[in-house]
């Protein structure tokens, strides 16, 4: 029997709003955030010689291990994205709507910050004798749709290339769901028993591609621009979700998260592994997921702080390093060629970075989650309805709304 249209979007906003129930992952996210910010604050600005001379060789050496941030976002994404897809139906018209909302999330934030990039692009052509970087109208329309990497173009905005690796993560789930639902010969989107098997084919499915993604490791092999080579971090989170929702018993989180631990392990021997521990640190992120989740702590609610900046960690990653590169270089040219003037430069490139992600958090991407969320439910007449009242400045409260409690996997 075919559903209408709305019972996906039904079924959807029960993942988002189980979603909510989850704001550890939300502090995590942020913590993530300033690690990358942090790394970035002390080794991409020009001060970076005269802090790592002048500090102890432990702080900036710990510092450098922020890097691996990026490790704990994918699997954080892992097990968001699993969630929310545990109900959603196996039409190509319900991954078209879930591909779409989370477009939506991810875009507008994204091809602004391509264009403030651009834009500072061709300021500088116009200081005689310095250097700058153009780009053609291929590599911004590659960049824009996060395909910058098959072609072998540079990213304009530094840290595309984990934007590039998610959507493909977020098209791989959509696949698997549609394959699945093709292979158990169902369309349901609400919560029946139809959808267990689907459920199965899917986890075997993403545990199969895990399987090869570790392989990928440990034969010290280059996935390129391709997802492959990551996928075992997002399976990661995956998994762990599978196992708090109750879809998998301990017996196959303990082979899983074992299966990942053996192989990292032995690419880590055979000197393939990340330098700065990037297997370890998602790995770890696991574990403290399914540890928060077993003393009852996963459903708790952090501190405030710790919310805030979970809440504009997407933004901030963005923003960090063109404020980090504009300001910190500014500021290099004023104050003194020494260690205190370096110190003066992390603070208050730090302290531009976040102001600049709440701006853009504010007014960019807490009004395209809205307008996401319009998508969620209700037939194609009403989606319409609710896309020509939408408003894009939000009200006080929806912005609160919008930043606690969200689905995004975003980076």
């Amino acid at each position: 029997m075919v559903q209408p249209i709305g019972v996906a979007g039904e079924s959807e906003a029960v993942s988002s709003r189980d979603a909510s129930r989850y704001l550890v992952i939300d502090a995590l996210r942020g913590v993530a955030a300033v690690s990358v910010l942090a790394f970035h604050l002390f080794y991409s600005g020009p001060q970076a010689t005269l802090l790592h001379d002048g500090l102890p060789h432990w702080l900036t050496h710990g510092i450098e291990y922020g890097r691996s941030g990026v490790a704990i976002f994918f699997v954080l994404s892992g097990f968001v994205i699993a969630l929310t897809t545990r109900r959603l139906g196996s039409r190509s018209r319900d991954a078209l709507r879930f591909g779409a909302r989370r477009q939506l999330r991810l875009d507008p934030p994204y091809w602004l910050m391509l264009a403030v990039v651009l834009l500072l692009g061709a300021m500088e052509r116009l200081v005689p004798g310095l250097v700058y970087q153009s780009y053609s109208f291929a590599e911004v329309v590659e960049n824009a749709t996060y395909t910058q990497g098959f072609f072998g173009d540079p990213s304009i905005l530094a840290v595309a290339w984990t934007l590039c690796l998610e959507v493909q993560f977020y098209l791989v789930v959509l696949l698997l769901v549609i394959v699945a639902g093709v292979l158990v010969g169902r369309t349901g989107a609400v919560p029946t028993p139809s959808l267990a098997p689907r459920q199965a084919w899917v986890r075997s499915g993403a545990w199969a591609l895990g399987i090869l993604s570790l392989l990928y490791a440990d034969m010290g092999w280059s996935a390129g621009p391709w997802f492959i080579g990551a996928w075992w971090t997002f399976c990661l989170g995956a998994t762990v979700c599978w196992f708090v929702k109750g879809d998998i018993g301990v017996v196959s989180l303990t082979v899983a998260l074992g299966i990942a631990l053996f192989a990292q392990t032995i690419s880590v021997a055979q000197g393939f592994g990340d330098e700065w521990g990037g297997q370890w640190f998602a790995l770890a992120t696991a574990a403290v997921l399914v540890i928060l989740f077993l003393v009852g702590r996963l459903g708790s609610r952090p501190w405030r702080w710790l919310l805030f900046l979970g809440s504009i960690s997407y933004s901030l990653y963005l923003v960090h390093l063109p404020v980090i590169d504009v300001g910190m270089g500014a500021l290099d040219k004023v104050l003194p060629q020494t260690l205190v003037g370096a110190l003066v430069a992390v603070v208050v490139g730090a302290a531009a970075a976040m102001t600049v992600a709440v701006v853009l958090h504010r007014w960019v991407e807490v009004p395209a989650i809205r307008l996401s969320r319009s998508l969620t439910t209700g037939s194609r007449e009403e989606i319409k309805a609710r896309l020509r009242a939408y408003r894009w400045w939000p009200t006080a409260r929806a912005a609160r709304a919008a930043s606690v409690g969200r689905d995004t996997g975003g980076t």
